[in-house]
């Protein structure tokens, strides 16, 4: 048996930062499964959903065996630093 997880994905900002009318980060919903950031692994859909449920609308459930996360990427070099990104994720978390 293969254990699989389950990812709650943050898309990433948009670059260069955007905020939007109501003071939140503007997030590339748009942008490959391999550029998101992985908030929370959880063990089950279930869960995931269940997380799912108290997030901004623009998270996404994904499974920790789906090919596109799996595509290699280069950050460029203005890419944001963790931080940065931790930042725009809890600014969403409410």
């Amino acid at each position: 048996m293969v254990l699989m997880a389950w990812y709650l994905m943050l898309p990433p900002p948009v670059m260069p930062p955007v905020k939007d009318t109501s003071g939140d980060y503007k997030m590339n919903s748009t942008a490959p499964l391999s550029q998101w950031l992985k908030f929370k692994t959880l063990k089950s859909e279930e869960a995931c959903e269940a997380a799912l449920k108290k997030v901004q609308p623009f998270y996404k459930c994904i499974p920790s065996d789906e090919p596109a996360l799996k595509a290699h990427v280069t950050a460029p070099a203005s890419a944001p630093s963790i931080s940065t990104l931790s930042g725009a994720a809890g600014a969403h978390m409410q």
